[in-house]
């Protein structure tokens, strides 16, 4: 995908979405319908087991969780055909490490080698690693930067997506940017969200309160 096929990059959404909650475990599938966003699968068996009925009902056969906080493998694949790999890494804001990039684009890739394969992709509440690694996955799958940024928050309004700056960081090295392009990229992405703005906190701490 390129520029061109998106050429109105602006959006127009709050600051603070409207019932976020009702976002949470929503599948919210992108362009091409191969892949998916949404939140966490419940640690709770029936709630699980309602929301793996609704994935393959989407068409999912395969999911990277990337949440450490549960890896509920045994439960997924124990009540389901979807295939499941588990990616968690921690949401401590802090800088993505580029091998975490690296292992789960590969990864994507080669389920999405088969054109039969939908892959859904989620972190807990579906707000920063899950959205950062679509993100990611993308830019892998010939996505361009701002494209792949309006089409996730598009489809996920409560994405916010803040692990992406390191992502196109990412792309661009691993693509043999310059110093300075790559400082580009990272700059193309901040600048975007301060276009877009979306209150991460106040999403996750109306997400966590239902808990």
């Amino acid at each position: 995908m390129t520029i061109d096929d998106f050429p109105l990059l602006s959006l127009d959404l709050p600051q603070r979405p409207v019932d976020p909650v009702s976002w949470w475990r929503v599948p919210c599938p992108l362009p091409g319908g191969r892949i998916f966003m949404s939140g966490g699968i419940s640690p709770y068996p029936e709630i699980a087991r309602g929301q793996l009925a609704e994935w393959e009902a989407a068409g999912i056969t395969d999911y990277m969780p990337v949440h450490i906080e549960f890896n509920e493998k045994e439960l997924i694949e124990a009540n389901s055909n979807i295939k499941v790999h588990f990616l968690g890494v921690d949401d401590d804001l802090g800088r993505r490490d580029p091998l975490w990039f690296e292992v789960l684009t590969e990864t994507a890739d080669a389920i999405l080698e088969n054109p039969d394969a939908v892959l859904m992709v989620t972190c807990w509440v579906g707000c920063n690693r899950g959205p950062s690694a679509t993100f990611a996955i993308l830019l892998s799958q010939g996505w361009d930067v701002l494209p792949a940024l309006r089409a996730i928050r598009s489809a996920r309004p409560i994405a916010a997506t803040v692990y992406a700056p390191d992502a196109a960081e990412w792309w661009a090295f691993k693509n043999g940017a310059s110093r300075e392009e790559v400082r580009a990229s990272r700059e193309m992405v901040l600048s975007w969200f301060q276009r877009h703005p979306l209150d991460a906190g106040w999403v996750i701490r109306q997400i966590h309160a239902t808990r």
